[in-house]
């Protein structure tokens, strides 16, 4: 099971790789803005808006 890091992480590599859910023009700072919120805050607990934003990029868990 994919932890919450690795879903953000998985979607800001999908972006990367150019997902056409997201226009280009938005594709490389969304990605980075991604990666920086896969580390979690302080306290290492992930933004859940974020992590709501990956899941609808990485679709359906498998």
């Amino acid at each position: 099971m994919p932890t919450e890091a690795s879903e953000v992480r998985d979607a800001a590599q999908k972006i990367r790789q150019g997902d056409r859910r997201v226009d280009i023009s938005l594709r490389a700072e969304l990605a980075e803005l991604l990666d920086e919120l896969a580390d979690g805050d302080d306290h290492g607990e992930i933004d859940p808006w974020a992590l709501a934003l990956a899941r609808k990029i990485n679709g359906p868990a498998r």
